[in-house]
C-alpha cells in the first residue's frame, strides 16, 4: 500500500466509475457545475500502471514517458512535478485539479482497472454509473471502440464484474450505485444522492449545463435506444455475452429473444468481424496511410516512431471530442 500524503482532499477523492459509453461524461459535466465539486476529468493513465502485466510501470521514467503521449493527460492541463515518483505524482494531479478549479472536493472518472484505485486511495468514495449493456455495446460500436456488439458487451462485463468486486469491500458511506436511466429520467433525485455521498447540498446549477457546454439537459428517451432500433441479432449477441444471471443481477430484464449459444466456429466469426469492424472505423477516421502506420509501428522497435504516430492519432481524436 502506498503512503498517502497529508493533503486530505488529494488522499481522499471520489471516483466516478463505470463502463465506457455509460453516460459518465454527462454526469461529470453535471457534477462540475456544483460550486464545491471539481471537474472530475478522466484519469485512465494512472490505473494501468497499477494493474499487473499492464504498461506503463510505476517507475517514474516509464510513467512520465507514457504521460507524454497520453491524450487524456494532455487535455487535463496538469504538469509533471520534478522529483516526484509515481504515487506522489498521482496525488499531485488531484492537488492540481483542486487548484485549477478552486473547489474543495476533487475526483476523477475512471473506466478501466478501477478496482486498482484503492492501492493509492484507500479512503476514496465511489460513484458507479450503470447502463443497460445493450445500449453500452451498441454505443461502443458506433464510436469505433469495438467492431461488434460482442466486443462492446465485453467492456460492460469487465466493468460490472470489477464493480461487484470493489463494492463488496466498501462500506455503505463510501459507495453509491446509480443508473443512467434514473439519471436522465429523474436527474435531481440522483444528483441529490450523489451530493449526500460527497457531503454537500444539491445545487440547481448542476442541471444548468447548456450555457457553457455542448451538452443538453438529460433526455429520458436516451435510455430506451436499444428497444427501438437494435436488430434482434445484436440483442441476442449482447445477452449471450453478458449472460442472463448477470443481466438480471444488474437490474435489467432479458429481451425474450432466442438464446444464442455460439460454438467455436461462430465465435471465430464474431471475433473476426469485431477486428474488421474496428479496422474499417479507424481507416475512415485516420485515413488508410496513418491507420497502416499505426499497425506497423506497434510492432516496430523505434520508440520515437511509435510516439510520433501516437501524437498524430491523438490530434485527430481531439477533433472528435464533443
Amino acid at each position: 500500500m502506498f503512503r498517502a500524503p497529508d493533503d486530505r482532499a488529494a488522499s481522499s477523492p471520489f471516483f466516478l466509475v463505470g463502463a465506457v459509453r455509460s453516460g459518465t461524461t454527462l454526469l461529470r459535466v453535471m457534477l462540475s457545475h456544483h460550486p464545491e465539486i471539481c471537474e472530475c476529468l478522466e484519469m485512465e493513465y494512472v490505473t494501468p500502471a497499477l494493474a499487473t502485466g499492464e504498461a506503463p510501470s510505476t517507475e517514474r521514467e516509464d510513467f512520465v514517458r507514457f504521460l507524454r503521449n497520453d491524450r487524456g493527460f494532455a487535455l487535463s492541463g496538469y504538469t509533471v512535478a520534478e522529483g516526484l515518483e509515481f504515487e506522489a505524482l498521482a496525488y499531485d494531479f488531484m492537488r492540481q485539479r483542486r487548484e485549477l478549479d478552486g473547489k474543495p472536493i476533487v475526483g476523477a472518472t475512471v473506466h478501466n482497472h478501477f478496482g486498482e484505485l484503492s492501492k493509492l486511495w484507500p479512503d476514496a468514495k465511489y460513484i458507479y454509473l450503470g447502463r443497460d449493456p445493450r445500449d453500452v455495446a451498441r454505443s461502443c460500436v458506433a464510436i469505433g471502440f469495438d467492431g461488434s456488439v460482442w466486443g462492446g458487451a465485453s467492456r460492460w462485463v469487465d466493468s460490472h464484474d470489477s464493480w461487484q468486486q470493489l463494492a463488496a469491500g466498501l462500506p455503505a458511506d463510501r459507495r453509491l450505485e446509480v443508473r443512467f436511466g434514473d439519471l436522465v429520467s429523474d436527474s435531481q433525485a440522483v444528483l441529490e444522492k450523489i451530493c449526500a455521498l460527497l457531503g454537500v447540498e444539491f445545487d440547481p446549477r448542476m442541471l444548468e449545463i447548456e450555457g457553457d457546454t455542448t451538452y443538453s439537459r438529460p433526455d429520458p428517451e436516451a435510455a430506451k435506444s436499444w428497444r427501438e432500433s437494435a436488430p434482434k441479432s445484436e440483442i441476442s449477441q449482447v445477452e449471450a455475452r453478458v449472460g442472463k444471471d448477470r443481466l438480471v443481477a444488474a437490474g435489467y430484464e432479458p429481451s425474450g429473444e432466442p438464446r444464442l449459444e455460439p460454438g467455436r466456429g461462430a465465435m471465430l466469426g464474431i471475433r473476426l468481424g469485431d477486428a474488421i469492424g474496428r479496422a474499417r472505423f479507424r481507416q475512415r477516421r485516420y485515413g488508410i496511410g496513418l491507420w497502416a502506420a499505426g499497425v506497423v509501428v506497434s510492432r516496430f522497435p523505434s520508440r520515437a516512431m511509435r510516439e510520433w504516430v501516437k501524437r498524430r492519432l491523438n490530434a485527430i481524436e481531439n477533433q472528435h471530442l464533443k
